[in-house]
């Protein structure tokens, strides 16, 4: 065992010294008169977060936070600021962004309560805290209004997990903090702690979580394997992977062996930070010395990063294996199976797994079918991109915006301007905003009908409405206006394209190269007519 630790923590309160929070304001006597009879806390002060309507606790003193958590835990310093995550994946999975195949983080869609042991009242507190004014003073008066009645920690944490469903970290921060100062059981308040960690790993507030980590282990209450947990999830989420590895290696020197929650939180946190596959093994095989059995959450985490590197022998075996193990595959691992086939080219294996899947009981949904569909048509199968479509609308399967995003593009591929159209138009029906795919799949569709008009109308709407164009986008626009004989307008857009900051690669050299040579040979052409007359 190392005889120094491999990360290190200091006695802060959470939001100290974090660039989050700034601009400090004490609170009033009379609100600390307020509270005295109540209970006997320190006061504290309130941070306003920059571009943030609600306030959102501070700190007290760090000599106050290390001599109420000396006796509990020794205080080191803090851990190492975080850097932007060095893989190129890592974008990818910052915050709530996430794949097509991998479930979405959706703010405000209704969330199962079932197995939660929360009380009715804290759904009412709920109400009242969400429709409360913008200040921590309102805050605390409806909590204080309800704290009598809220039983145990399973409400506020109920209370932080649905504010973090809302994107409301502001709030769940103030009831965090409401509930920690009340709470007297150490290891209610490491329950309280891990909540709050994984609320704001989720809502990608990575800074945030670790300084409530932090100050739970110092103040005793979070040694233990859920906020460790925790914390490599909250890593994980914004592709943190070398952290993540370091909290893993923490909670062993700590005496604290990793369970399974641990090793899914670190194998997702690696696979979304672009870790190689064969290092995942290793994990893999490390958590299986350790005893700890895996899960369907582990291999379809591991699929996933299959499906995202087309690694389709790896995938193939990892599906076999969790029937070897006696682990029941469901929809989401069929889903991501299917994924890492089509990335892989192995698009009729593909079509064979999803034919068998009623035979399963996993009955293909909107994903399968996008999945499939888009397959397809990266593959120039277009014709059976649109007998999937056409498969889907019997079966009265609902479409999302990425699938008629896909449908755009199989019919801008195919030429076909009217049925691109109609497919636009029931997106807008159905309220699915335009987004730079939307835009990319509209600017190719009329390039293809040589309808160069709108082409620059669809591209002047994109600004417009603040649609940030894309590589693909000016990608297109060079190819439309070169093939058209606009060869001002292909270059105006290649300058557009630099001053954006894009990286132009071969393909589009190619095309301004050809862009070129023919200007060229047209204005040698003007030249050797003016010398002959």
């Amino acid at each position: 065992m190392a005889s120094t630790p491999p990360l290190s923590i200091n006695a802060q309160k959470p939001y100290h010294n974090n660039p989050l929070t700034q601009n400090n304001f004490q609170t009033s006597s009379h609100r600390q008169h307020q509270h005295h009879h109540h209970h006997n806390h320190h006061p504290q002060q309130y941070r306003q977060v920059p571009n943030q309507k609600f306030w959102v606790p501070g700190t007290r003193s760090a000599a106050a936070a290390a001599s109420s958590s000396a006796a509990t835990a020794p205080a080191f310093p803090s851990l190492a600021p975080l850097k932007s995550p060095d893989s190129n994946l890592a974008a990818n999975f910052s915050g709530r962004s996430s794949t097509r195949v991998v479930s979405k983080f959706h703010l405000g869609r209704p969330k199962s309560t079932a197995g939660s042991r929360h009380t009715p009242i804290s759904e009412e507190a709920l109400r009242q805290v969400m429709s409360s004014g913008k200040d921590e003073l309102t805050l605390e008066n409806v909590l204080l209004a309800f704290e009598s009645r809220l039983c145990s920690s399973d409400d506020y944490i109920y209370m932080l997990r649905e504010l973090g469903n809302n994107g409301d970290w502001g709030r769940a921060l103030c009831c965090f903090e409401f509930a920690i100062k009340r709470e007297k059981r150490k290891l209610e308040k490491g329950k309280l702690a891990s909540s709050m960690i994984s609320t704001l790993g989720r809502l990608g507030k990575v800074e945030l979580a670790k300084s409530v980590f932090e100050t739970a282990f110092n103040e005793g209450y979070g040694n233990n394997v859920y906020t460790f947990s925790a914390l490599i999830s909250a890593y994980g989420k914004s592709g943190y992977c070398n952290e993540a590895m370091q909290v893993l290696e923490s909670m062993k020197y700590y005496g604290l062996k990793p369970n399974l929650v641990t090793y899914n939180a670190v194998i997702d946190a690696c696979g979304k930070g672009g870790v190689e596959y064969s290092k995942l093994v290793e994990i893999f095989n490390l958590m299986l010395k350790d005893e700890v059995e895996p899960d369907r959450i582990t291999y379809n985490t591991l699929l996933a990063v299959c499906s995202r590197g087309g690694l389709w022998d790896a995938a193939r075996s990892l599906f076999s294996e969790m029937e070897g193990r006696g682990i029941q595959r469901d929809l989401h691992t069929y889903n991501t199976l299917l994924d890492a086939a089509c990335k892989a080219g192995q698009l009729d294996i593909a079509s064979k797994i999803m034919s068998e899947m009623p035979g399963e009981k996993m009955f293909p949904n909107v994903v399968t079918y996008s999945i499939m569909i888009d397959g397809y048509a990266k593959a120039g199968r277009l014709n059976d991109a649109l007998l999937l479509f056409n498969e889907m609308k019997v079966k009265g399967i609902e479409l999302d915006r990425v699938l008629y995003n896909t449908l755009l593009s199989v019919y801008a591929n195919l030429g076909k301007l009217e049925e691109a159209l109609d497919v636009y138009k029931e997106m807008q029906a159905f309220g699915f905003g335009r987004d730079v795919v939307t835009y990319n799949a509209l600017i190719a569709t009329f390039g293809k009908k040589c309808k160069y008009h709108e082409v620059r109308r669809v591209f002047e709407d994109m600004k417009l409405r603040r649609v940030s164009p894309n590589l693909v986008t000016y990608s297109t626009l060079i190819d439309v206006y070169s093939k058209g004989g606009f060869y001002n307008e292909a270059m105006e857009a290649f300058r557009e394209l630099k001053l954006a900051g894009f990286e132009a690669d071969v393909v589009l050299y190619s095309a301004l190269i050809n862009v070129l040579c023919v200007v060229l040979v047209d204005s040698l052409k003007l030249l050797f007519l003016c010398l002959m007359r």
